[in-house]
């Protein structure tokens, strides 16, 4: 327990509407913190603005696709009562309440933040990925050398860091919620069912997943397969996949549980939540060689990992764990043991440690 109660802000990279593990993350630091007793406000801006035309174009592209998809305009996520939130139109200390910390999520937030008056509190940089896959990769790292306070959630973003002679606190790791996900079918009911999380963004590799799971239909043909997106698809999808639209989280849940393998071809992750989510509902998992994901697994004793892009690998490794089932099972049970070290409780602790709460 703190010694003292703050007031910590968290600015957030915009209005959310989709599922965004980062978010989902930050969610859980201001839950987290205001049953410490801390006062916690989360903020989410309706415009920040970026200099990069492409950036900007994206984004309304993005907006009108909401609108014709008719998405829902409310916030994605609803954090616990004890946290205030607040949508402000930008980022300014008119909308920002006074306080003792305030946190900039992502580098959206984070030039925003840093010109802030010092009223409202040590100005922290989180960074749960290390960004410069945007075409605006200048900007970006830009902010990377603006004078907050750093702490990332992996080793490899320090490592980048000091790649441009910047440094970081931390890590802190990440952790999920074990109430939401956990097993509801033993691993021997299931049926060969593979489930991955479509992302159209191209670091997310859902081309090599389609890839994948085409070529593993062809040799069995009982093979089922499940997506799980954030919004309708805009890659062509073979039919025989069954897509599911920001499902809820029990959906999610028995989703895993009806799964025996989940497919993670993402090309770049800072930590990802989708692979622990899956193992804790009892899944092996089939991933590609994100730094992310070696965080926290390891190949042929945690997971099966192939390197970035390479299909062949990737299908190999499915084939393998649907062919011997007792290895896909060891592999869940051994990554149950993992995410047995990362707990909400613990990561918190650091969180409070780093910020001298």
């Amino acid at each position: 327990m703190s010694k003292s109660k703050k007031q910590i802000t968290f600015i957030l990279p915009g209005i959310i509407r989709i599922p965004m593990g980062g978010v989902k993350v930050v969610i859980e630091y201001a839950n987290q913190l205001a049953e410490r007793g801390h006062r916690v406000t989360l903020i989410y801006p309706d415009i920040l603005g970026s200099s990069n035309i492409l950036y900007k174009l994206k984004k309304s592209v993005v907006g009108v696709i909401d609108k014709i998809n008719k998405l829902e305009k409310d916030l994605y996520y609803t954090p616990d009562q004890k946290v205030n939130v607040l949508v402000v139109k930008k980022i300014i200390s008119r909308y920002i309440p006074d306080g003792d910390i305030v946190i900039a999520v992502g580098w959206q937030s984070a030039n925003w933040v840093n010109k802030l008056p010092n009223i409202h509190g040590e100005k922290i940089y989180l960074l749960q990925s290390f960004e410069t896959y945007f075409k605006n990769k200048k900007e970006v790292i830009s902010t990377y050398h603006l004078p907050l306070k750093k702490i990332t959630i992996s080793n490899w973003i320090i490592d980048e860091l000091e790649k441009i002679n910047e440094s970081a606190l931390g890590p802190l790791g990440n952790s999920i919620n074990p109430k939401e996900f956990f097993i509801t079918k033993p691993f021997k009911e299931r049926s060969d069912q593979i489930l991955m999380m479509y992302h159209p963004a191209k670091i997310k590799g859902a081309t090599d997943g389609i890839r994948v799971l085409n070529q593993l239909k062809k040799e069995n043909q009982n093979l089922r397969a499940i997506f799980v997106a954030p919004r309708k698809p805009i890659h062509k999808i073979p039919k025989w996949i069954e897509i599911f639209v920001r499902p809820s989280v029990e959906t999610l849940r028995e989703l895993y549980n009806s799964s025996k393998i989940f497919l993670h071809p993402s090309h770049w992750e800072g930590w990802p939540l989708p692979p622990m989510e899956a193992i804790a509902c009892g899944c092996a998992v089939v991933a590609s060689n994100n730094r992310g994901i070696s965080e926290y697994l390891t190949h042929t004793e945690t997971c099966l990992i192939s390197d970035i892009g390479d299909t062949n690998a990737m299908t190999i490794n499915v084939k393998k764990l649907l062919d011997n089932p007792e290895i896909a099972f060891s592999l869940a049970n051994k990554g149950q043991a993992v995410l047995e070290k990362y707990s909400w409780m613990k990561i918190v602790d650091n969180f409070e440690s780093i910020l001298k709460l």
